[in-house]
């Protein structure tokens, strides 16, 4: 229940174990002038508010209003616990991170004479402070650093570690990590900043452009390294790997562009299906060198469908996969003709 002023008051004197005398002392004020607020004849001057809270450790707002705020000290109290928090979080980093770089360095120089492997350590300790303490730091714009400078200090990582191997290898991973960055930023990117506020519309469209793009790029470096390093004698990118990622770029972006169809839900959802199964009708069509890819290939041709038949295992694969295409398509017709039922009826209510 809320206290009137002068009660609040003596209650929060006496728990501080002052006397009218002592409080007034402390504020250059008469005792009389204590008694008179406490009785509630008189309050006190705005200019003793600070003061007065102060010394009976209440708030202003507390004073004023004659009541403790338990909600606001329950936040302080919280605030506070984080902070202490965060700051032992940090300091158990720095001081870990600080033992571990000296003993290290102390170890690699007594036992091979030289830094070799300690420079592994370090860079490892670079990436785990870029995601433990880092962050922390990096007041503004982070969506942009943090990403950047794990990106970096894994890159560092990457060519200590192929330095230290006498490897050639650093590209191939580090533009791995890069193509898994873009996919997850890119249109977080574009959404995010007022700069793309003209392309925001068309972000799934211009993200998937730039994935497809850069995934080609990886798969030819790949492919370029196999050859160089003979792993292969054959130039698979052009042959395999770019009508493949070409192909489910013209999917994706099919199914992409139903959502511009001024359709209900309903059509929209058979149509994706309905393109969904073109996959088991063109699948068999395809004619590849690799015989366990055409193996693959065979497995996903529904048209030697033989429900019979299920004792060899590339012909279990084709029942298997005809009873995915005919649930899909009915599913798909079902919700065709819903949507159907549903569209005559809104352009009849509309009239």
């Amino acid at each position: 229940m809320k206290k009137i002023f002068g009660t609040f008051l003596k209650q929060k004197r006496q728990e501080k174990n002052l006397t009218q005398k002592q409080l007034a002392k402390i504020l250059f004020v008469s005792e009389s002038t204590i008694s008179k607020w406490e009785k509630d004849i008189a309050h006190p001057d705005i200019t003793l508010l600070p003061k007065l809270s102060k010394v009976l450790e209440v708030t202003e707002h507390e004073l004023i209003t004659a009541s403790i705020d338990e909600e606001t000290r329950q936040e302080k109290v919280q605030a506070k616990k984080w902070k202490t928090l965060s700051f032992s979080w940090n300091l158990f980093f720095y001081i870990s991170y600080a033992i571990t770089i000296l003993v290290c360095f102390i170890c690699n120089l007594a036992v091979n004479g030289s830094l070799s492997w300690f420079w592994i350590v370090l860079s490892s300790l670079l990436l785990s402070f870029s995601f433990t303490n880092l962050p922390k730091l990096i007041k503004k714009h982070k969506l942009i650093f943090i990403p950047l400078s794990m990106f970096i200090s894994l890159c560092l990582l990457l060519g200590v570690c192929c330095i230290y191997t006498n490897g050639n290898w650093f590209l191939i991973p580090s533009l791995s990590v890069l193509f898994g960055l873009i996919i997850i930023f890119t249109p977080i990117y574009i959404s995010s900043y007022k700069c793309f506020s003209k392309i925001k519309k068309y972000n799934d469209f211009i993200s998937l452009a730039i994935d497809f793009i850069f995934l080609n790029f990886l798969l030819y470096i790949i492919n370029n390294h196999c050859l160089t390093n003979k792993i292969t004698t054959s130039f698979w990118y052009l042959n395999l790997a770019l009508p493949i990622t070409m192909g489910c770029y013209l999917v994706l972006n099919i199914f992409l562009s139903v959502r511009f169809f001024k359709l209900n839900k309903l059509l929209k959802s058979s149509i994706i299906l309905f393109l969904f199964n073109l996959f088991y009708i063109i699948t068999p069509f395809i004619k590849v060198q690799n015989p366990n890819i055409q193996k693959e290939i065979e497995g996903l041709n529904i048209f030697k469908t033989d429900f019979s038949n299920w004792s060899s295992e590339i012909q279990l694969e084709r029942n298997i996969h005809c009873i995915i295409f005919l649930s899909v398509i009915t599913i798909a017709i079902v919700l065709f003709v819903f949507g159907i039922i549903k569209q005559i009826k809104n352009k009849t209510t509309k009239k």
